[in-house]
């Protein structure tokens, strides 16, 4: 069921049209006041969206949406309360998830509490996971649940449930996505998307050389992710190379989290083109995603695969910057 929701998510999000614009808001206290004709992409410990907005990318510990969302809606939370109505997709996550307001297409839900109230019609199909799931609202196409204890006192096109065995669920958990490695790798697609947009130009340059030479790449970025750690290490040893040696680090692990969104972007680039479809940049890097996310999650071969991820990237971003630095 874990990754049934996986792919969904990430399957409504690449074939969601692409934004003209975006608003970015952030801090200890979010509150949606104004309509925003954009897509919005808001963090914070509080997140309260009490006007209209186009479509909204959400993480929080609380997160309430009291307005209408036009287009697809996807939030992360401790608590997440859904109080108005979504024109597009629901994709949630989070400990406890409400949803009261109609849904137009496709809802994903998955958390420790799950519940679908009386007030809510959910426009196609609906897949809900969690310990505790609670359907009273109308589900027009396919209800698929998983979970401990499940109660529906709604209705639904058709009904798929799984229940989570005691001794199975530490081995189901174990074989499958956990619920942090979901938020991670959620978390992880909306900095992608975020990079997208504020600098394509970026992105493209390193996929450029990433795609020049992807075997010479991945042993560059390979040697080099060796030499800085060693060169980082000898930095740090002594008090006039550590402010060296932080600044290495810093440039180093900001490059290891970054390397697999670039090569996600250039191989939905490769696939895309493999099978003659024109499609937009947002729609190459969530296709790419998809196809990492799974290769890495294969046994022993998953492993490997993530370190010649790591290595071409890392390989492409330090020759994008060798390249930018020579033009100056």
């Amino acid at each position: 069921m874990g990754w049934f929701c996986i792919l969904l998510l990430t399957s409504i999000l690449a074939t969601a049209p692409a934004a003209e614009a975006l608003e970015i808001m952030g801090g200890d206290v979010v509150n949606i006041d104004s309509p925003i004709a954009d897509d919005l992409f808001a963090g914070g410990n509080t997140v309260n969206v009490n006007a209209p907005v186009d479509s909204a990318f959400i993480a929080g510990g609380n997160v309430f949406v009291n307005a209408p969302i036009n287009g697809d809606l996807v939030v992360a939370g401790g608590v997440i309360e859904l109080n108005s109505d979504v024109g597009g997709k629901v994709v949630a996550a989070g400990g406890t998830i409400n949803l009261r307001g109609d849904v137009e297409r496709n809802v994903v839900m998955a958390g420790g509490q799950v519940r679908v109230h009386p007030t809510s019609e959910i426009g196609r199909d609906a897949a809900l996971s969690g310990g505790e799931v609670y359907n009273a609202g109308m589900v027009k196409g396919t209800l698929w649940v998983s979970a401990r204890n499940f109660e529906n006192l709604g209705s639904a096109g058709a009904v798929k449930f799984q229940r989570w065995q005691e001794g199975a669920f530490e081995g189901e958990s174990k074989a499958v996505i956990s619920t942090f490695s979901f938020l991670m790798i959620l978390g992880y697609l909306i900095v992608g998307l975020l990079a997208l947009r504020l600098s394509p130009g970026g992105v493209s340059a390193v996929d450029r050389k990433i795609r020049e030479s992807a075997p010479a790449r991945a042993l560059l970025g390979f040697g080099l992710i060796v030499a800085s750690s060693i060169l980082i290490v000898i930095s740090m040893l002594t008090v006039v190379g550590l402010p060296l040696g932080f600044l290495l680090l810093a440039f180093f692990v900001a490059a290891l989290l970054l390397a697999d969104i670039f090569v996600s972007y250039s191989l939905g680039r490769w696939a895309l083109s493999t099978l003659n479809q024109d499609r937009n940049d947002l729609t190459a890097f969530v296709l790419g995603y998809i196809i990492l996310s799974v290769l890495f999650l294969l046994p022993y071969a998953g492993p490997v695969i993530k370190l010649i991820s790591v290595s071409l990237g890392f390989g492409g971003i330090v020759a994008a910057l060798d390249e930018s630095r020579r033009r100056v």
